[in-house]
């Protein structure tokens, strides 16, 4: 795959391949989380076990994938939390 980086506004189901994607390219990634969809993932899991179930979950569970992700918070209100990885 011919690209830069990994961008996901929103991306709803397609949050964590986009962020598996990413890191199995070795490429830098930003993504910005808006809805869980935990009964679609039910096998998702917080580091110590706990089902996602919330958006906070999410992020650490996102953020579980690998030791260079980080996240931030964005100027604006709402679902305003980007998880990424710079190169």
């Amino acid at each position: 795959l011919n690209c830069s980086v990994v961008v996901g506004m929103h991306p709803d189901q397609a949050t964590e391949p986009l962020v598996d994607l990413a890191l199995a390219l070795g490429k830098p990634f930003a993504v910005v989380p808006c809805c869980v969809h935990g009964r679609s993932f039910p096998g998702r899991k917080t580091a110590c076990g706990k089902p996602v179930v919330s958006y906070e979950d999410f992020i650490e569970y996102l953020l579980s994938k690998s030791p260079d992700c980080r996240s931030a918070e964005l100027p604006f209100e709402g679902r305003n939390k980007v998880v990424f990885r710079q190169s």
